[in-house]
């Protein structure tokens, strides 16, 4: 017999706090959770496991970050009110993020009286920020809704080109199959292969835009953001399509102009 077992990670839920989001650049409300490696038996896990780290997750924009419970003065089990919130979760959360406060505000005046450094840590900062998300995308084999409705299809074409190639030609069944066959693994590979591409137009580029937005950075700008990020490596230097942050960005700067 043949029996499943390992290790897997285990997320445990601890309550709310308040922080501070670089992407939302604002404080914003997070989940907090506690990650430990537990040992399976066909996937299911009877204790927490081994604490592995804890991160939190924004509520407005859900980019993960890693945290550190003790930063916090308490974790409430439920989303209170903002202020109460950050009275009972982090009352000295301005105090801690004063600079990075500082800049923001310096941002929404006008980004451009920023130094070049500081233009260029803040505008770095998200595609760093985002960057274990692409990593962990590409690191396997994913599906989405598309590779499911390519699946559903390569099954009909299963079902409906054999019969279709039996009323045409009755002899040439064998035919029809192995055509019908060839047709739904092309549609499958195909869709399996635009699923990067999907995942960085609706999970990675919008939230880019947003966060840059207010920074209104040029063309040079991200361009030498993404050169430094395919020196280092990244993933996210040769999957981000700068053209679609471009249009994105565009888009934004209208709504915001609207």
């Amino acid at each position: 017999m043949f029996i499943v077992w390992g290790r897997k990670l285990v997320y445990r839920k601890l309550g709310h706090v308040a922080d501070f989001c670089p992407i939302c650049r604002k404080p914003r409300p997070f989940a907090l959770q506690r990650i430990g490696s537990a040992g399976h038996v066909y996937y299911v896990s009877v204790s927490q496991g081994e604490l592995v780290g804890f991160e939190r997750t924004c509520l407005k924009c859900r980019t993960v970050y890693n945290a550190e419970p003790t930063h916090y003065a308490k974790v409430v089990p439920k989303l209170l009110p903002w202020n109460d919130m950050v009275r009972q979760t982090f009352p000295n959360l301005h105090e801690a993020w004063a600079d990075r406060l500082a800049l923001e505000q310096q941002v929404r005046d006008n980004p451009h009286t920023l130094s070049a450094q500081d233009r260029h840590a803040l505008i770095r900062n998200p595609f760093l920020l985002l960057s274990p998300k692409v990593e962990k995308q590409f690191a396997s084999t994913h599906m989405d809704k598309e590779v499911g409705f390519a699946l559903l299809g390569a099954v009909a074409l299963l079902v409906t080109v054999p019969a279709i190639a039996h009323v045409i030609a009755p002899d040439e069944g064998g035919l029809g199959v192995l055509v019908a066959l060839g047709l739904g693994i092309a549609l499958v590979v195909w869709q399996m292969a635009m699923t990067g591409g999907r995942f960085m137009r609706r999970q990675v580029v919008p939230v880019l835009a947003q966060c840059l937005q207010p920074l209104q950075p040029t063309p040079g700008e991200l361009q030498a953001v993404m050169a430094e990020l395919k020196t280092l490596k990244h993933k996210m230097g040769t999957k981000l399509k700068l053209p679609e942050l471009y249009a994105q960005l565009k888009m934004k700067a209208r709504g915001s102009a609207g």
